[in-house]
């Protein structure tokens, strides 16, 4: 076959080219066609399936796993802000603002120079986490602790060596508080490992590493700020798993087995008084103030009955009376399911 077109080849590709401009420019009606399929999929359901995504920010933390650590850390909300309330004497509100995935160099470039940043560990998982609070908020604890109404400092300035120490109490119970929510995971010591005020020098993950960041918005009367709680994803690698709802679940009912046990451990040794009710009798006033010694009273109950046994005022039993020895004893002829109609007091 010849590589070079002959004449009548030649006028056949123009007259198709001008043909296929013609109709660009002056578009005629046709009739309605079937969409072309390929591989399956026609070329308008692949238009509406697209969607956008960033291979330099893959998501490595599913939308369950999100969903886990959202819920956990709005039980971690909850329970520092009845720590700080009674840690300030004053009403603290704390919400979880969001739970984002983004990399380590964004988190970094959005914290201010200076800021109240802990490294912390959560042994024995492998790495350092970082909580982050705003300055504006820090100063105001510290004016409440001091003794003062509770003013945000005019600048923003880096923390003295005693300002330092009484931060350092309020992120310990924090991170105490951040422990027994994270239960549910496993259990982890956290422990706070340095305290930095400039973010840049602060290096707990290479700069594209994927990082959670918990957004908590701390409000109180005078005052309101940030807090955050970065975890990189090299940190929680080790119980990702447990991160998803089927798995949280699961433990918090085994949790909940726990608990149960626990308390019925510390109840066993709290006393309650028992006593026996032998019957009951109505008076008048009149006859209550005529009674002498030697008066008999009738009861509502015929002597050889059983009598009912009053654990802290409940009716739970039905006995007998009796001796042992020189003492005066009853015994247990049945447990109550439910109350006796007509033996309360």
């Amino acid at each position: 076959m010849s590589d070079i077109l002959s004449q009548e080849e030649v006028d056949a590709l123009l007259s198709a080219v001008s043909a296929g401009a013609s109709e660009a420019a002056e578009p005629v009606s046709t009739p309605e066609v079937d969409t072309p399929v390929f591989g399956g999929f026609s070329s308008s359901d692949s238009e509406k399936s697209l969607s956008l995504y960033d291979f330099r920010r893959p998501d490595r933390v599913s939308k369950d796993q999100m969903r886990t650590l959202q819920n956990l850390h709005e039980g971690f909300a909850r329970q520092f802000s009845t720590t700080l309330t009674n840690f300030l004497r004053t009403f603290v509100e704390i919400e979880l603002v969001s739970v984002d995935q983004l990399t380590y160099s964004e988190f970094v470039m959005s914290i201010s120079n200076p800021s109240c940043i802990y490294v912390f560990k959560m042994e024995p998982l492998e790495g350092n986490a970082i909580l982050e609070i705003n300055p504006s908020l820090v100063f105001f604890i510290i004016d409440r602790l001091f003794g003062g109404q509770g003013r945000p400092s005019e600048q923003n300035r880096e923390l003295t060596l005693i300002e330092q120490n009484v931060i350092n109490r309020i992120v310990e119970r924090s991170l105490q508080d951040l422990k027994e929510v994270w239960e549910h995971i496993g259990v982890f010591s956290p422990k706070i490992e340095a305290y930095e005020t400039n973010p840049q020098f602060v290096q707990i993950a290479p700069p594209g590493e994927t990082v959670i960041l918990i957004s908590l918005e701390v409000r109180m009367q005078n005052a309101s700020g940030l807090m955050s709680i970065c975890f990189p994803y090299m940190l929680l690698e080790n119980v990702i798993n447990n991160l998803s709802g089927e798995s949280w679940m699961s433990s918090r009912s085994s949790a909940t087995v726990e608990t149960r046990t626990t308390l019925e451990h510390e109840l066993e040794s709290v006393e309650l008084p028992v006593s026996t009710l032998i019957g009951k009798t109505s008076l008048t006033i009149r006859d209550l103030l005529q009674l002498q010694r030697g008066d008999v009273l009738c009861l509502d109950k015929p002597y050889d009955s059983d009598l009912i046994l009053q654990v802290g005022g409940k009716n739970k039993m039905a006995v007998r009376t009796g001796l042992v020895g020189r003492k005066k004893a009853v015994k247990i002829i049945k447990v109550l399911e439910k109350e006796v109609p007509g033996c309360d007091e």
